[in-house]
């Protein structure tokens, strides 16, 4: 992920004399935001017996939201701009407990408990911002990664693997031009995600779960303070 975030800031600055020479003189542009999102996916999960037979399919629909800071850096001119924007902390989903098996603690048996909680981390997103020359407005579209690491407390012991998704991000914002080359801007963008799935490390022969999370899509609002040089 930090290898491929170096080498898209590279191309960005390493494109600059090829932009001046069709689109005009350049500016670098770098800024902090403050961003609110909400996510919404489908999971699966197939439990397979000691044979290898599915035993069970479970689906679910679930929904969370969550606030957290991003930093951004452009270059571009009065039109068109192209940027890179990070995520250093995670996105971080609801815990989720399920109670194990179907005895009861008044059974003289604990039933045990499984906790999950999901971090999206290191999200990065590779961007093309176009002004519109309607008062501040622009158009804004890219592509995006993410690390998913998963944090789990299982009953039986077992562990999920990590894994990573990929997505494209489109919306619109609006910039507010303020003095000595700061400006605000507001915008919100809708994002896409491809499908992830994970199991809990059993072999295929044994009790093996396997995790698909499918139709995952998010929206996100943010505000930032733009710094152009």
């Amino acid at each position: 992920m930090k290898k491929l975030l170096s080498i898209a800031v590279f191309a960005i600055f390493s494109a600059s004399s090829a932009m001046s020479a069709s689109l005009g003189d350049l500016n670098i542009s770098v800024g902090i935001s403050g961003n609110h999102g909400g996510f919404a996916g489908e999971g699966t999960e197939r439990n397979n017996n000691e044979s290898g037979s599915v035993k069970s399919t479970t689906t679910e629909y679930g929904a969370f939201t969550d606030s957290f800071g991003s930093i951004f850096v452009e270059l571009g001119n009065d039109v068109i701009s192209i940027g890179v924007d990070y995520v250093p902390s995670a996105i971080e989903t609801p815990e989720n407990k399920s109670r194990e098996g179907n005895s009861t603690k008044n059974d003289g048996r604990d039933p045990g408990v499984s906790k999950v909680q999901v971090d999206f981390d290191d999200l990065t997103t590779y961007y093309v911002k176009l002004n519109i020359p309607l008062g501040g407005l622009y158009l804004k579209a890219g592509f995006h990664e993410t690390d998913v690491v998963i944090n789990e407390s299982m009953d039986s012991g077992n562990t999920y693997a990590d894994t990573s998704t990929d997505g494209y991000t489109a919306g619109l914002g609006y910039a507010h031009e303020v003095d000595g080359g700061m400006s605000i801007r507001a915008e919100l963008v809708a994002m896409s995600f491809e499908d992830v799935t994970t199991n809990n490390g059993v072999a295929a022969s044994g009790n093996r779960n396997v995790i698909n999370v499918d139709s995952m899509w998010g929206a996100r609002g943010t505000i930032s303070l733009v710094k152009s040089f």
